[in-house]
């Protein structure tokens, strides 16, 4: 497998993190403007003039919608997480696991990972260099 490919699934899991932080924001959005719609009531027949209640209905038809898409996202993350995870585990050497893990799967910085591993920041990539040729070989 192309080491392009390789590097594709293993952000794959972040790309789906991002989606469901933005539908899970979107949500958040909608309940808010749905608290603030006043439904309004009318005693004559037909009701009222459904302004108000309109936008209501249509509020919680996209909540309805939005909630249906992260149940998308929460199922495709769980499948990319899953994947990056069988990926790392099919190198040998645990210091390029741990890497990779750190970067793929707790999605942190270059840097933090350097100093956390107590490596520089070009001795950081390299190894992440070498542990995607070890994955181009053997995926």
């Amino acid at each position: 497998m192309p080491t392009d490919e390789i590097k594709q699934r293993l952000k794959n899991a972040w790309v789906w993190q991002k989606q469901l932080e933005a539908d899970s924001q979107m949500l958040q959005d909608l309940r808010d403007l749905a608290e603030q719609i006043t439904p309004v009531y009318s005693l004559a027949p037909g009701g009222g003039g459904g302004g108000s209640n309109d936008k209501l209905a249509g509020t919680v038809a996209k909540i309805a919608d939005v909630e249906m898409s992260i149940q998308n996202d929460i199922k495709q993350l769980t499948g990319a997480l899953a994947a990056t995870r069988a990926l790392i585990k099919m190198l040998d050497d645990e210091k390029l696991q741990l890497i990779l893990f750190k970067r793929y799967l707790n999605y942190q910085r270059w840097e933090v990972i350097a100093a956390d591993l107590g490596y520089t920041w070009r001795r950081i990539h390299q190894m992440h260099a070498e542990a995607l040729k070890i994955l181009e070989k053997i995926a």
